[in-house]
């Protein structure tokens, strides 16, 4: 579309309802007066006026320029993107024409902004406070045995969510299965009476052990697996007998390692 000065002016589709309204009634009229008048040296001085004006509102509807209303009239107005007006915060305002006979700024509209935590859809897309989590809804704090209850609230400055469970009970770590410091981990750290040697209660080189915390108690723990017998004067395969079909220290080493011995010979 040129404009009357023979430029591009704005596409239509970039224009607002109101003023496409107008382009409308410019174009019939410019249209009716441009076939039905006088072109040339015979035009009529009025009429080419008149052609003018038209042509003049054409430019302005195209290019998103203020149209001419009636001075004191006061209509809607929104700024904000399609479907958000009458939707969350967001709502429509009103404008006035002015003596000059252009609309004025489009005062008291609320438009979309972007969403913070405080029970409202600031961003005016149908959802309260997304991108937080749903205030009352349950949550804690903690893990196991220290999780203590609450529910979520949006902060004083509506940046975020904060769950208001009090914090978890803490208490010195000892050996009991439980996670008594509220740190994440259960029975860590070093506990009275570990490490001491004792004994199992097995036969052979299972008696040997050592205290640990262990399934949420100190107790012995067996130092030593047993293994195939060898010829070493020990109770290797914890049977209670000592060297019974004992192997040589060479065989041993070759059942360690899933070699498989000769019948009759085991060394």
């Amino acid at each position: 579309m040129l404009s009357a000065m023979g430029t591009p002016a704005e596409p239509i589709h970039n224009v607002s309802r109101r003023q496409r309204r107008g382009l409308g009634l410019v174009l019939t009229l410019a249209a009716g007066l441009m076939i039905g008048g006088a072109i040339g040296a015979c035009a009529n001085t009025d009429q080419n006026l008149e052609k003018q004006r038209l042509l003049e509102e054409l430019e302005n509807a195209g290019s998103g320029k203020p149209a001419q209303c009636k001075p004191g009239a006061v209509e809607p107005c929104y700024d904000g993107p399609d479907n958000t007006a009458g939707r969350g915060i967001c709502k429509q305002g009103s404008h006035t024409c002015g003596d000059n006979a252009r609309w004025g700024a489009c005062e008291s509209q609320i438009l979309p902004k972007d969403e913070s935590c405080n029970r409202q859809d600031d961003d005016c897309d149908g959802i309260v406070d997304n991108d937080f989590e749903r205030d009352g809804a349950i949550c804690f704090i903690g893990v196991g045995s220290c999780k203590t209850q609450g529910v979520w609230h949006c902060s004083k400055d509506g940046a975020k969510a904060e769950c208001d469970a009090p914090p978890p009970p803490s208490s010195p770590e000892v050996c009991d299965g439980i996670d008594n410091d509220c740190d994440g981990e259960i029975d860590e750290g070093n506990f009275a009476g570990e490490g001491q040697a004792c004994s199992t209660g097995k036969p052979g080189v299972c008696a040997e052990g050592v205290m640990k915390c262990t399934g949420g108690s100190i107790q012995c723990v067996q130092n030593i697996k047993e293994s195939p017998e060898v010829c070493n004067g020990k109770d290797d395969d914890c049977n209670n007998q000592v060297d019974d079909n004992c192997l040589s220290p060479e065989a041993a080493a070759k059942v360690g390692r899933g070699e498989k011995l000769e019948v009759g010979n085991n060394k």
